[in-house]
């Protein structure tokens, strides 16, 4: 993180705006790849494919999530009173 970067306070956190979008491109991506190779996956496994592609949706989604998690540096203030 380079000193001069901006942060926002977003639910009692400060992030950086171009993490924030790098993570949500990341798991937004995963998301909609899941989402989309489900036909594939749901014909491989004799399954219908509606409910099997909003699963691996959420399951694309929560990759992103956890792959997003060693994206971004914890930017807390800690403080002892």
């Amino acid at each position: 993180m380079e000193s001069d970067e901006e942060l926002y306070e977003l639910y009692g956190e400060y992030v950086s705006l171009r993490e924030l979008g790098i993570c949500t491109a990341v798991s937004t991506a995963l998301a909609m790849l899941f989402f989309y190779i489900a036909p594939s996956v749901a014909g491989l496994l004799n399954v219908a494919a509606s409910g099997l592609s909003i699963t691996l949706g959420a399951v694309g989604a929560t990759v992103g999530f956890a792959i997003s998690l060693f994206l971004a540096r914890v930017k807390r203030e800690v403080r002892e009173v």
